[in-house]
């Protein structure tokens, strides 16, 4: 053997296996990446089998994804916000008291307007924008505390939760906040088109035609809570993914003294993320207040973590600079499904908080090891 062979020899020897190590880090980089997709498929025949085994019941049928939908809409409009925020490497822990706070405000509006002979329309309109806006309040003190004083986002939404959540409990009195326009009930669980087999579809009504009879043969197609829930999606989809604002969101949470250098105004892009949070926020606690035809200071109590948890599920990297609004649609999907399906099979509702947490666990440590890969 010569010199040059013998040299040659080690190399060509740990070649294969550097290349094997790569295309091993790639597959397992992909499983990270398309896990929830598996998992929720997965759930799905999960509790198609278990339904039809233990209550002779089909899971997969048109009612319970709609049923999904509704659970899955709430937690996905906290969390469209949350996602914005965990970008950019924050935390919003007061998501779910804005929803309250939002509710009780935009309720007692409606109330007001209402009691004072104001037509139903018009109650309703101002009534939901004013709960809505209102909510930009929490949101720009929140990312004035977090972007200009640098006071830590865990602490800051937890302050600014509590506080909303007292304003909410003495505007209330610990009460929900009935009698409100008679509309608005309808609109909260109506849905944007009804289809009636023999008939055809009407939009927003039921057919005037119909008998209490006929009601359970007409399918309501696009429930009034989760067409919001698309509008939404939609609007911070393209928000995230085709504006500068997006981009900047992604800087930030990937490398915030770069964004600084490169002349990213990251004070103004935090304060504009936060508030857009709120804003979500305050559009989830006006859907509740419609959906119960009230107001109510805990209306979103537990809906921040699920929010969370969702984006994480979802994808996003509690280390900032990773996620995306179809991942935070898939995280809510999950768990919505585990909701409805534990409900459906009888099983008491405190385990979905164990399925809920150990689903976040594992995808925390998908993203642990997917950045260890990635190094």
């Amino acid at each position: 053997m010569t010199v040059d062979s013998a040299d040659r020899a080690p190399a060509e020897s740990k070649a294969p296996t550097a290349k094997h190590r790569r295309n091993r880090s790639e597959n397992l980089v992909l499983v990270r990446k398309v896990w929830p997709w598996i998992f929720l498929v997965a759930l799905l025949a999960t509790f198609s089998i278990a339904s039809q085994q233990m209550n002779q019941v089909t899971f997969l049928s048109f009612r319970s994804v709609q049923g999904i939908l509704l659970y899955a809409s709430q937690i996905l409009l906290i969390g469209l916000g949350e996602t914005f925020i965990i970008i950019a490497a924050g935390i919003d822990l007061s998501a779910g008291w804005v929803l309250g706070f939002s509710s009780v405000i935009g309720a007692q509006i409606m109330q007001s307007l209402y009691a004072s002979g104001a037509s139903p329309v018009v109650t309703i309109v101002v009534g939901m924008l004013g709960g809505t806006l209102i909510a930009v309040v929490p949101g720009w003190i929140n990312g004035l505390l977090v972007a200009r004083v640098k006071v830590p986002a865990f602490i800051t939404t937890l302050g600014m939760g509590f506080l909303v959540e007292g304003v909410a409990l003495i505007r209330s009195g610990g009460y929900p906040v009935a009698q409100q326009p008679p509309y608005l009930g309808p609109l909260g669980n109506g849905s944007l088109l009804y289809f009636w087999p023999g008939h055809g579809f009407t939009f927003f009504n039921l057919p005037e035609t119909a008998t209490n009879a006929d009601f359970q043969s007409i399918i309501p197609l696009m429930p009034n809570p989760v067409f919001v829930a698309i509008i939404v999606a939609a609007v911070c989809w393209f928000i995230l993914a085709k504006t500068q604002f997006g981009q900047h969101l992604y800087a930030i949470g990937g490398n915030f003294e770069a964004s600084v250098r490169a002349g990213i105004p990251v004070s103004r892009v935090l304060i504009k993320a936060y508030i857009l949070a709120a804003v979500v926020a305050g559009i989830a606690g006006m859907v509740w207040t419609a959906r119960f035809s009230s107001g109510a200071y805990n209306a979103g109590e537990v809906t921040t973590l699920n929010s969370i948890a969702a984006v994480v599920i979802g994808g996003a990297s509690l280390f900032g600079g990773e996620g995306t609004i179809i991942g935070t649609v898939l995280g809510a999907l999950i768990i919505g499904t585990i909701q409805y399906g534990l409900v459906l099979l009888g099983v008491s509702p405190f385990w979905q908080y164990v399925a809920v947490g150990l689903v976040v666990i594992f995808a925390v440590v998908m993203d642990q090891f997917g950045r260890k890969l990635g190094k």
